[in-house]
């Protein structure tokens, strides 16, 4: 009998001193880990683009063109920010199509941008008169109005 015991004690002695703490292998995140997680990547590079814009706004002022296709890209940027924002806020939307459509709009900015301040950069400022008055005519390919000559 006391052989009995002694081997039962030597036996749950064995298993508790044998079992660990138990640790999960990966901690799944949360929701709102995952949600601040992408805002932190992506609204840096969101605010730098909106920067680019307003950088740019200066230069398109003076050219109907540009400025149409300024305001255009800006209000699409805008509701993309306002869609993605209202995405990551919704209890039901998927994360994923959320991180991969700001990922696209990341890069389709970054390289309609990059077009828009290389045509920025080709517009001139010209000085044109008619006697004693002067005008400023800027634009792509800017011309003297009718009776005016380049100076």
């Amino acid at each position: 009998m006391k052989l009995r015991i002694a081997f039962l004690i030597l036996v749950f002695s064995l298993l508790l001193g044998s079992s660990g703490p138990v640790f999960a292998e990966g901690t799944t995140p949360t929701r709102s880990d995952i949600v601040t997680a992408i805002q932190n990547q992506y609204n840096p590079l969101f605010d730098a683009q909106y920067a680019r814009f307003t950088a740019l706004k200066a230069k398109v002022l003076n050219d109907a063109g540009m400025l149409k296709t300024y305001k255009a890209m800006l209000a699409d940027f805008i509701e993309v920010r306002r869609v993605i924002d209202s995405n990551l806020m919704s209890a039901t939307s998927d994360l994923d199509a959320v991180r991969s459509y700001a990922e696209e709009e990341i890069g389709e900015y970054g390289s309609s941008l990059s077009l828009l301040e290389a045509q920025a950069a080709k517009i001139r400022t010209i000085i044109c008169s008619k006697g004693k008055l002067v005008k400023k005519v800027t634009g792509l390919s800017p011309k003297c109005p009718k009776g005016y000559k380049k100076k």
